[in-house]
């Protein structure tokens, strides 16, 4: 399995990510928007707000994510794990049903067709799969990948990844409308051990293969890279559809990770961050255990990258230890600590003035938007949106129904409006009637979010106001 093959070559991978990529490539991280680190208004009571007991659990795109595999082409999950696929799959939708998983980082494994052209068959397979992912209700954070192990002899050559990537076009093109269903985000994948950006057996041209992703991809879905330097070698004309993922989340700086914090490019990098979707793991349990994480730190990273889903495939429940964030189950944020910190956090949802790690960052992670401030008078109604999440409600948009029949409100929904610590007041014709705010993903109509309010949530709307 993958965990035992990174155990066993945790020092080559970690030298790998360094020294390849750091060592030789200048990072240049464009310049966005400062973003805000408080609250300008404080909500009101008007509309109840939930507390932690009765907060949503299954709103989709953002949160705690599982990991899978699918090496196509054959029955395999993982090369040489002697799982199958479908068995991977539900194994983690069953360890992590608490958890409340609606997104499973899922590598494809192309390593069987490294040198030839990707058969109708394994498509077939790849749409199956796809198909099994939707009957969970969850959605893929998707990798391509070939190679898996430092040992293998065999890996693509750019013109074979480029060849790969028009055939997955035209496979996506094909199964549009299921790609939507089953895809939050994609990453770039395709190069090196685990499509992680480094040690291929051939020399890739990274450039090419961006372009080639960047042509395989729809425009509206965002394209993760590994490294800073990866997304420096992004051509500025797609710079805007990339975001990161930070795979060695340790809650310091550390040789291994994205970027030294000392560096003038890290707050850039920690802004254009929250201007995108970012998503991030742990190391292993079994090799950085919680006596080498520091969980403030980390805490601090979720909330500085702007994170959207945190792999707890590591670190937490690893062969049934218990890792950090099990720990972290137990351990405490206070206010105090939260608002000197800077961080964003829903009073409502702590418990005698604090929450625990784990329900910090599960309720945290990605969006968390609360109505408040309710208005009516003189004709008009309006409410005010809250965004206590990491992450804004990235690829969301929103109507709002009078008396059951959709209005126009006075500014359009746009999601960088609802950034970390964002707030956004919403105006109305209002002439008598419930007032209800649908959420929707702009994608998959079916993926709808609750407010965290304590109001009726009916037919994929949130009741904020209820006429007499």
């Amino acid at each position: 399995m993958k965990r035992v093959l990174t155990l066993i070559a945790a020092i080559l991978i970690a030298t790998c990510l360094c020294l390849p990529l750091a060592a030789c490539n200048k990072i240049d991280i464009k310049d966005y928007p400062a973003v805000r680190d408080t609250y300008a208004v404080t909500p009101d009571d008007s509309i109840p707000f939930c507390d932690i007991a009765s907060a949503p659990s299954d709103n989709g795109s953002r949160g705690f994510r599982g990991e899978a595999y699918i090496r196509l082409g054959t029955d395999e999950a993982f090369p040489g794990s002697g799982e199958s696929y479908t068995d991977r799959l539900a194994s983690q939708m069953e360890l992590y049903a608490e958890d409340g998983i609606k997104v499973m980082q899922v590598y494809v494994y192309l390593i069987d067709y490294a040198n030839c052209d990707i058969p109708d068959s394994a498509f077939v397979q790849l749409r199956e799969y796809f198909g099994l992912i939707r009957s969970y209700g969850i959605k893929m954070l998707l990798r391509f990948a070939y190679e898996w192990t430092s040992e293998g002899k065999t890996g693509p050559r750019t013109a074979d990844i480029e060849g790969h990537c028009k055939q997955i076009k035209s496979f996506i093109e094909s199964n549009r409308t299921l790609f939507n269903e089953t895809v939050y985000a994609v990453q770039l994948g395709m190069i090196g051990l685990w499509g992680e950006g480094h040690s291929s057996v051939h020399n890739l041209s990274v450039k090419r293969v961006i372009n080639a992703v960047a042509d395989m991809v729809p425009e509206d879905f965002v394209i993760m890279v590994r490294t800073p330097e990866i997304l420096s070698k992004v051509p500025d004309e797609l710079e805007h559809r990339f975001g990161l993922h930070d795979d060695f989340l340790v809650g310091y700086d550390h040789e291994w990770g994205m970027m030294d914090w000392d560096s003038e490019q890290y707050p850039k990098l920690l802004t254009k961050c929250k201007y995108t979707l970012t998503d991030g793991e742990l190391p292993w349990g079994a090799q950085f255990d919680g006596n080498l994480l520091d969980t403030e730190g980390i805490v601090g990273q979720c909330a500085g990258y702007g994170l959207t889903t945190l792999s707890v495939e590591h670190n937490y429940k690893e062969d049934g230890n218990e890792y950090w964030l099990q720990k972290c189950k137990s351990e405490y944020l206070d206010q105090s600590y939260l608002v000197e910190n800077r961080l964003p956090f829903n009073p409502a949802l702590l418990t005698d003035g604090k929450i625990s790690v784990y329900d910090y960052l599960r309720l945290h992670l990605g969006y968390q938007l609360v109505a408040s401030n309710l208005g009516i008078s003189d004709g008009k109604a309006s409410f005010m949106l809250t965004n206590y999440g990491f992450a804004a409600p990235h690829n969301y948009t929103m109507q709002v129904f009078v008396d059951g029949k959709q209005v126009t409100t006075d500014k359009a929904f746009v999601p960088t409006d609802l950034l970390q610590f964002g707030q956004c007041v919403y105006t109305f014709d209002y002439e008598g009637g419930d007032i209800e705010v649908k959420i929707v993903n702009l994608r998959d109509e079916n993926d709808v979010v609750r407010l965290f309010n304590n109001v009726e949530f009916r037919s994929g709307r949130n009741v904020i106001f209820e006429a007499n």
